[in-house]
């Protein structure tokens, strides 16, 4: 899957429809392009087209859209913060945290590559570090079965 491919896939937005007519409007401001979807049927249909890098639900349906395609999946909910407003305590009302939900959105519209570079920048400013004495036991199994000694030309298995 090439890079343009992920970049062209939209955003599924699975939440009541004044909610996700919110949310998308609020993606489209950013540039995002997103489907609002408000029943399962229509989630299902959505999710079975593989168009969609993502979604974006409540924590009661998260479990609901994993078991249709395992995706990643943004809980709104997250991004509500309780807030004590007038002078009592007991009084509160929610925040919505559109600073961290859009943060979270343009980690996620990333292409996987793009991702992990703070993952190769922490292993390049290890690289000057010596590397730990292999065991014993290692190095004579390779010897014996005439491996290298040095890891250069290897892949590392995370990236």
């Amino acid at each position: 899957m090439s890079i343009e491919t992920i970049r062209s896939k939209k955003i599924l937005v699975f939440l009541p429809t004044a909610a996700a007519s919110a949310i998308v409007t609020k993606l489209a401001g950013h540039g995002h392009e997103s489907v609002a979807v408000s029943t399962f049927p229509e989630a299902f249909t959505a999710l079975r087209s593989d168009q969609y890098s993502f979604a974006i639900t409540t924590r009661g349906e998260i479990d609901l859209l994993r078991n249709i395609r395992s995706i990643p999946v943004v809980n709104l909910e997250v991004f509500f913060h309780t807030e004590p407003s007038g002078d009592g305590p007991l009084v509160t009302s929610k925040r919505f945290d559109s600073h961290a939900f859009m943060k979270r959105i343009e980690f996620l519209v990333q292409p996987m590559a793009t991702r992990a570079e703070p993952a190769r920048a922490e292993q390049a400013k290890n690289e000057g570090m010596p590397e730990r004495d292999t065991p014993r036991w290692w190095a004579a199994i390779k010897f014996m079965l005439g491996l290298s000694r040095r890891r250069e030309g290897l892949k590392d298995v995370r990236s």
